[in-house]
Order: structure tokens, then C-alpha cells, then sequence
């Protein structure tokens, strides 16, 4: 037998080998695996899973919570409407101008307080503490608080301003700046989640490259643009995604603070689903509009991982 036709012989005995069976000690660590995750796995498929294809069912019928058992069936008649009537697209252009402003001023103040975060400060455990404060605090206490802050008669902020020759402001009795007190609001309450995370990734960069290019003669500023920051892309990318897909769903703010006004405003698209399904009694088309909700919120966040993927590892 010639060496190519061993070759060839011991290569097909290789794949044909049988896969060795698995040990006993492995049986069982997959059982105490499966016992673990299953009850995880049976709320997931009992509270999410199962509510989306409900959703998905009854956007196609039309029907009252009330009465839920005299739902007609309307096809393709609920999407249609979203294009008809002009509510389904004022609110989702609120909601994508509000989700573009937080993420617009997030990102930058996050990344900011990060680095001031990862230098040597005393007490850094307590000025940690502080910026995360508002994000484990109660939407429902921040909301509350925050509307005691705008009141446009008595709160604080025109407290102060009158203290400095300001005119008092009406804030969240404006149509022109109720959205962006909402989106001031929620900027404090998230930039510190966004801090941390960032501050995570900068405890991740190797020192040694900073190192490497400050010997070479770059200064902190070259350091930071031309490596902190695009070595910091894969939790950039992070970051923006979570602020996106939490922006497009905030409910607490418009539901709180301003019932979705002045003059439908501040109408963020959950709001509107919330009055539609609740208020109006349409739930199909309220699960219509949860329907189209996700798949932008699915179709946004796609568009982010693609534009902002990692080109650079370590």
C-alpha cells in the first residue's frame, strides 16, 4: 500500500471514529445544569415568550379588554391604521427624538465621568456610590421628585433661577420644552449606569499601550483618541444599545410627569399603547403598535451592532 493510500486510509478511520460516550460525572453536571436553568428557562417562556405570540396573535383582531370575548377578527386593518391616522406617527417620532437625545448626551458625559472616575480620587468607592445612586433608585421616586424640581410655581429649579435675575420657566407646561426636561431627567438617572460601564471597559484596556505610546512621545490626548477610545468600541457599542432600546421604552416619565402632554408632546409610544389598550379600549390595536414597537426596537438595535462593530481587539 502506497503512503497516500495510508494517508487517506487513517484520515477516513478519524472521521468515522465514534464519539466517546459520556462519563458519569458529566451525565450529572448536565442534570444539576438543566435543574438550574429550567425554572429560569419556564418564567422566560411563561411571561415572555408566550405574551409575544398572544401580542402577535391579537394584532390581528379587534376587541375590548372589557369584552374580550366578542373580538373580531380585522386581518391587516390595525396596521393600517398606523399608517391612516397620524397618533401611531407622532408618537414614535416623539419617542425616536427623545431616545436620540438621551443617547446623544448619555454617551459623552458617561464616558467623561468614567475617566475622571478611573483616576486616582480619594474616597472613589463613595463618588461610585453617588453617580449610581439614580439608577438603582425608583423611576417612580425619580419621576416624583423631579416634578417637584420643574414645578413651574414653587419648584427649585425656578427657585434658583429667580435667585440669578432668570424669568421663571414653565418647563413641563411647554410644548417646546417639556420633552427635553424629560430627557434632562433621564440623562441624571442613567449617565451613571453608563459611567460604570465604562469604567469597566477602561479597567480592561492594557496599560501597557498607553504606556508604550506616551514613551513614543504621544500625548494623553493622541493616547486617548487613537487607543483608549477605539479599543473601547465593543462597550461604546454596548452602552448605546441599552440607552437606545431603554429610551424607546420609557413609560415611567410621560405617565408621571406629564400624562403625555402638553398637547400630546411628550406622548412617548409605551404611553400611547398604555392609553390606547387601557383608556381607549382598542387592545388590538395596541398590541399592533407593541407588535411595530419591537420589530423598530429589534431593526435599530441590528443597525447599531452593524455600523458599530468592534474592529479592534486585545
Amino acid at each position: 500500500m502506497s503512503t497516500g493510500e495510508q494517508t487517506l486510509t487513517v484520515s477516513a478511520g478519524a472521521k468515522t471514529r465514534p464519539r466517546k460516550a459520556a462519563t458519569r460525572r458529566q451525565k450529572q453536571e448536565r442534570l444539576v445544569a438543566v435543574g438550574f436553568l429550567a425554572p429560569f428557562m419556564l418564567l422566560l417562556l411563561i411571561f415572555q415568550y408566550v405574551p409575544l405570540l398572544v401580542m402577535a396573535r391579537n394584532s390581528f383582531y379587534d376587541y375590548s379588554l372589557l369584552n374580550p370575548a366578542a373580538e373580531k377578527f380585522v386581518g391587516l386593518r390595525n396596521f393600517a391604521d398606523m399608517i391612516e391616522y397620524d397618533d401611531a406617527r407622532r408618537s414614535f417620532g416623539i419617542t425616536f427624538l427623545f431616545a436620540f437625545g438621551v443617547v446623544v448626551f448619555v454617551i459623552p458625559i458617561a464616558f467623561a465621568l468614567a475617566l475622571f472616575l478611573n483616576s486616582k480620587l480619594p474616597a472613589r468607592g463613595l463618588v461610585r456610590t453617588m453617580i449610581m445612586l439614580p439608577v438603582v433608585t425608583s423611576s417612580v421616586v425619580i419621576a416624583t421628585m423631579w416634578s417637584f424640581l420643574l414645578d413651574p410655581s414653587n419648584g427649585l429649579i425656578n427657585g434658583a433661577l429667580d435667585i440669578v435675575g432668570i424669568a421663571r420657566q414653565p418647563f413641563l407646561t411647554s410644548t417646546q420644552q417639556a420633552l427635553p426636561s424629560l430627557i434632562a431627567m433621564t440623562l441624571w438617572q442613567q449617565v451613571g449606569f453608563g459611567a460604570i460601564l465604562f469604567l469597566a471597559g477602561l479597567q480592561g484596556v492594557p496599560s501597557e499601550l498607553g504606556e508604550a505610546a506616551r514613551i513614543d512621545g504621544a500625548t494623553r490626548w493622541q493616547v486617548l483618541w487613537n487607543i483608549t477610545i477605539p479599543l473601547l468600541s465593543r462597550t461604546t457599542l454596548f452602552v448605546v444599545v441599552i440607552m437606545t432600546v431603554f429610551s424607546l421604552q420609557a413609560f415611567a416619565p410621560a405617565f408621571l410627569m406629564t400624562q403625555g402632554g402638553p398637547q400630546e408632546a411628550t406622548n412617548l409610544i409605551v404611553y400611547h399603547i398604555y392609553n390606547t389598550a387601557f383608556i381607549m379600549q382598542q387592545a388590538g390595536y395596541a398590541s399592533a403598535l407593541s407588535l411595530v414597537l419591537l420589530l423598530v426596537v429589534l431593526a435599530i438595535s441590528m443597525v447599531q451592532m452593524a455600523l458599530l462593530r468592534s474592529r479592534w481587539n486585545y
